[in-house]
């Protein structure tokens, strides 16, 4: 199957605040999209590797394994179907976040299932479910011509602007896409978009709104969903571990790794700098167990701005709670000043330094 997979300009964004002015220029971004870009074509194709032939497609910072679970959850819809029968049928895909990112559990104690179909301009995208986090919206959606023909997957890239209670907010997103079907007529779309400076914990009242679906403005129309979310249950399941772990960067910039976090839909290390600057340079963490068993960790955001706060997530298995001593080790590569190629020759900064999963806390009661 074609694959396709993309990041906006969402990996580094410098502000979410519709009054505060971005600290870095928008031909800045500009060249690290590119560059993040490249980046992740290349760790597509690198995965794809070590999979022996497994279909599996890599995005920001997870193994996005998109594999419909059941031969159910495909569906084939005719041409001469009507409007009302792709309205049932797209709603009825059992296509689930849960399955859609590859994960263990189904997420059912976190997700809101919204399960309803916007169509016009001849497109129908239905929006499956959603899981939030303190400051992140997930959704999994499906695209599909009203006529049934099959979709050009490499021109598929919706873009969505997102109120939270009734505030519009500046939402950097990024995930991948695929398609559910053999005929080529379904595409499936996970998305994660971050919400820096919104708090999404209680119940919040959030609009996703659809203006374009394809990279070339071609597919122009209004597809629009409104529900309620809260990230209360996912956030007291979530564990933490205190790293506060200090390294400076080679153009002098202060960088701490802040905090580990483990929950049922990701993992990932949070970080703080002291300058904006800190965006010059790409990071990542690899971690190993006991069993020399790798889990990398790649950076997938830093707020530039008043922040200057981020995260890496991890990229594929999860850390085991049992994975006892864990050494991590800090690595940095320069962001491309010119090309917009991005370089993979990351080098280790400063020493490892040991995690004791062993003195991982409960979760919040």
């Amino acid at each position: 199957m074609n694959k396709k997979i993309y990041d906006m300009a969402n990996d580094i964004v410098t502000d979410f605040s519709e009054t505060e002015e971005q600290e870095l220029s928008r031909k800045e971004v500009e060249k690290y999209e590119a560059a993040f870009q490249k980046r992740q074509r290349t760790r597509e194709s690198e995965a794809a590797g070590r999979g022996k032939g497994r279909n599996k497609s890599i995005k920001r910072g997870r193994s996005l394994k998109m594999a419909v679970c059941a031969a159910s959850a495909v569906i084939v819809i005719g041409i001469a179907a009507s409007s009302s029968e792709v309205h049932a049928a797209l709603e009825q895909l059992q296509w689930t976040i849960g399955n859609a990112l590859g994960l263990q559990e189904d997420l059912a104690d976190y997700k809101e299932v919204v399960n309803t179909t916007a169509m016009d301009g001849g497109y129908a995208v239905t929006l499956h479910e959603v899981v939030v986090t303190e400051s992140e919206v997930w959704v999994n959606v499906t695209v599909r011509r009203e006529d049934g023909q099959p979709l050009d997957i490499s021109a598929i890239s919706p873009i969505a602007s997102i109120k939270v209670n009734g505030r519009r907010v500046l939402a950097g997103g990024g995930g991948g896409l695929k398609y559910l079907d053999e005929e080529q007529t379904i595409v499936g779309i996970e998305m994660c978009y971050n919400c820096e400076n919104v708090d999404l914990v209680g119940e919040t009242a959030i609009d996703i709104s659809f203006r374009q679906l394809d990279i070339w403005e071609n597919i122009k129309g209004k597809w629009d969903f409104s529900f309620t979310a809260d990230a209360s249950a996912l956030m007291k399941d979530t564990r933490h571990i205190a790293l506060n772990r200090t390294f400076t960067l080679p153009n002098g910039v202060t960088v701490t790794l802040d905090e580990f976090t483990s929950n049922d839909l990701e993992q990932r290390i949070n970080f703080s700098a002291d300058d904006k600057d800190a965006s010059r340079y790409d990071m990542k963490v690899i971690a190993r167990d006991e069993s020399g068993k790798e889990y990398p960790f790649y950076m997938n955001y830093f707020g530039g701005g008043s922040t200057r706060k981020g995260y890496m997530r991890l990229l594929g298995d999860m850390l085991p709670e049992a994975a006892g001593q864990v050494e991590m080790t800090f690595y940095v590569v320069a962001m491309p000043e010119q090309s917009g190629k991005m370089s993979n020759d990351f080098q280790q900064l400063g020493e490892s330094f040991l995690v004791d999963f062993g003195q991982m806390p409960e979760a919040a009661e």
